[in-house]
């Protein structure tokens, strides 16, 4: 367990093997759409055209990573969202038009974060 001052190292890892698992273009649209409804594979191909081997191997990557599940519908499975609320604050996080950072401002701020260590140091 970590103290206070020092991170969680398996918080950490845990959240980018997450965000590994959603970091594709195909998950990305798949993960949209089930915020939707839920889908079955075959639902899946006819909305985002892709094929329907690829689509249940993305669908297979998601699942092992806990963010959607399925159920059988008859001779379908469908899919959906274990993690609605993390699904949603991604992909509306990507949608955002985020600000560039002022490359001079972030230069001076490293320097003088850098001079302050080296004081410190005593160097």
């Amino acid at each position: 367990m970590a103290s206070d001052n020092e991170p969680d190292q398996e918080y950490f890892y845990n959240n980018a093997d997450l965000l590994r698992a959603m970091a594709h273009p195909v998950r990305l649209m798949i993960m949209d759409e089930l915020l939707r409804n839920p889908r079955c594979v075959s639902a899946i191909h006819e909305i985002l055209d892709v094929r329907q081997p690829n689509i249940s191997q993305h669908l297979t990557i998601l699942k092992n990573s806990g963010i959607v599940a399925s159920d059988r519908d008859g001779s379908y499975r469908c899919y959906y969202l274990r993690r609605p609320g993390l699904v949603k604050a991604v992909l509306e996080t990507l949608k955002k038009d985020w600000p560039e950072a002022q490359i001079e401002n972030v230069r001076g701020k490293f320097k003088r974060a850098l001079k302050k260590r080296l004081d410190k140091l005593g160097k």
